[in-house]
Order: structure tokens, then C-alpha cells, then sequence
């Protein structure tokens, strides 16, 4: 896969993916990912932004303000 900004080859990786809800910020850990190995450059698979989404609803309902989750603890 080529890197739509600077061309360069994209390499699975995991990344951090932060989320700014109206209640609380969410800070997902080791989401998988491309990510180009030339400008950093991240993309998610459709599978994946479901996932985050899901997790997303979750923790909305919570009511802490931060809240750090690992990706593959809580995509199963």
C-alpha cells in the first residue's frame, strides 16, 4: 500500500487514538493501523473504526473525565 500524502510505503503498525467526547477524552492504546514509513501518515481499516466506535459508546456512558483503554482488550 502507498501513502496517499508522500507516496511512501505503508507498514502495519498500531498506533495511540485520542477522541474528544462532550464528556471525557478517550485515549485508545495499540489500535492496528497502516502507517507510512516515510511521513507517519496513519490509516484505519473499516473494521477497526467500527470497533473504536463501539468502544466509543461504551465509554461515553461512563462518567470519568480521561479514560485510557487498550485496544485489544476491549475490540474482542
Amino acid at each position: 500500500m502507498t501513502c496517499f500524502f508522500c507516496k511512501g510505503e505503508m507498514k502495519p503498525d498500531t498506533t495511540i487514538h485520542t477522541v474528544q467526547l462532550k464528556n471525557c477524552v478517550v485515549v485508545i492504546k495499540n489500535v492496528p493501523c497502516m502507517k507510512c514509513e516515510q511521513c507517519g501518515e496513519v490509516v484505519l481499516s473499516a473494521d477497526t473504526i467500527e470497533k473504536i466506535e463501539h468502544i466509543l459508546q461504551t465509554v461515553e456512558k461512563a462518567v470519568a473525565e480521561i479514560t485510557v483503554v487498550n485496544f485489544p482488550d476491549c475490540a474482542a
